[in-house]
């Protein structure tokens, strides 16, 4: 063969490995997990009402906030009234009872420690309704961890309130010469 044939030859063969091998490359014959065999959170059993009686504990976690337990029947239970970054290092409301010996009435998940408290010695420490910290850093401020200042200003001083003409990408920039548009008479 002349080697003015091979060329085109030689550049057709070129250009068919080119596009034909990633896509073979790529074809991947096992299929893809569905929703229900990806991996998922275990579900959470059901509530239980419990009560409690024994001494509160206290000690810190890591980030150096208290946490409390109280152990009765054998069970070590870690106690809750609220997040901990709404009560941050004071503790909030069961900083009070630590190191008493008290009853306490809360709910906890079926096979979890996790006890959510609702009173101590019959007094109540979470009002009844929608908790303070509830409702996101719009309404809780600079203590709930999605707070950011950006947030919080908004377009006008108006929190919540979008960015604005002035303030969105894009919207402010020079037309260039002889784009005017004129307005009929």
């Amino acid at each position: 063969m002349e080697p003015r044939r091979r060329l085109p030859l030689l550049v057709a063969i070129v250009a068919i490995l080119a596009i034909g091998v990633p896509v073979v490359a790529a074809a991947d014959p096992s299929p893809k997990p569905g929703p229900s065999e990806r991996a998922a959170k275990p579900a959470k059993g059901p509530r239980v009402e419990v009560t409690l009686s024994g001494t509160i504990g206290q000690s810190t976690d890591d980030k150096g906030r208290p946490t409390f337990t109280l152990t009765s029947g054998g069970t070590t239970y870690t106690l809750s009234a609220g997040p901990k970054w709404f009560h941050g290092t004071g503790g909030g409301p069961l900083a009070a009872y630590a190191g008493k010996n008290v009853e306490i009435h809360g709910w906890r998940r079926e096979g979890a420690t996790d006890v959510s408290v609702d009173t101590v010695n019959g007094t109540r420490l979470v009002p009844a309704g929608r908790p303070a910290w509830a409702g996101g850093p719009k309404a809780v401020g600079e203590r709930h961890p999605g707070w950011k200042p950006w947030k919080a200003e908004g377009a006008g001083g108006f929190p919540g309130r979008g960015l604005g003409r002035d303030h969105a990408p894009g919207q402010l920039k020079d037309k260039p010469a002889g784009d005017e548009t004129t307005e009929p008479d």
